[in-house]
């Protein structure tokens, strides 16, 4: 109908006999049928929706500041609590493979073995030793591992496992000194001392290290919520996690 109207208003403006003949055949200025509160309803109605446009971009443009700064926050957390459980997952698989090591040397260096040349007994040592030294540098490079800004109990609790770990640095130390023994002897009868002396030195090795694992099974049972949902989240800790007995709260 307005439509209409609009139309009828310029023909009567550039044809006035058009317009006339507009009136006679009763279409005429639409305009002027309609009400005028029809039309004040339509313009009503019209404001009514541009206000609700206007609210709901505004609303919008408010909802996405928030969820971006939210988000935002989130953003700054989860890089931390991420870290601690890929420092905690390193810990356990570095400090496994050193246990197999270890176990694996004490099961291979027979000292009373004679089926084996002396070639054959010093390129066991030497690479069942290098084995254990390099599990053993593996674990020092794992626990130092955790990056700067962790939680702070999460950073204690790396400092006490160094700590921990001390004895058994020194132990593999020993053992390399063992090795180098094996590694010198001329005779079956000086390889047969080296073996006994690399074996005691594994024996000591092995001790430290059960310490150091029982101090490390300790740690994932924290009472403390940071560490354990490190330790927790960390499937390389599984198997340790199930044989730890959780501590109480100091």
């Amino acid at each position: 109908m307005l439509r209409l109207g609009i139309r009828g208003d310029a023909v009567a403006k550039d044809s006035a006999p058009a317009a006339r003949t507009a009136e006679s055949s009763g279409v005429g200025d639409v305009r002027r049928r309609v009400p005028a509160k029809t039309r004040d309803m339509a313009s009503t109605r019209t404001t009514t929706v541009l206000i609700a446009l206007s609210s709901a971009v505004f609303l919008a443009g408010c909802s996405d500041s928030t969820t971006s700064s939210d988000s935002g926050s989130g953003a700054t957390q989860a890089p931390n609590e991420t870290a601690a459980v890929a420092w905690a997952g390193g810990v356990c698989a570095a400090s496994t493979e050193l246990r197999e090591q270890v176990r694996t040397g004490q099961a291979q260096l027979d000292p009373a073995s004679s089926s084996t040349s002396l070639d054959q007994v010093r390129t066991q040592v030497r690479d069942r030793v290098t084995a254990v030294r390099q599990s053993a540098a593996a674990l020092g490079t794992a626990l130092s591992a955790l990056p700067t800004g962790a939680d702070p109990q999460v950073t204690a609790a790396r400092q006490q496992l160094q700590t921990d770990v001390g004895r058994v640095k020194a132990a593999v130390d020993q053992l390399g000194s063992a090795a180098d023994e094996v590694a010198a002897a001329d005779s079956t009868t000086e390889v047969a001392t080296g073996l006994m002396t690399l074996k005691a030195a594994l024996a000591g090795t092995a001790n430290d290290l059960a310490t150091y694992l029982e101090s490390l099974r300790g740690t994932i049972a924290s009472a403390e919520q940071a560490i354990r949902d490190a330790f927790g989240a960390a499937p390389a800790c599984q198997d340790l996690a199930a044989r730890a007995t959780p501590t109480a709260s100091p």
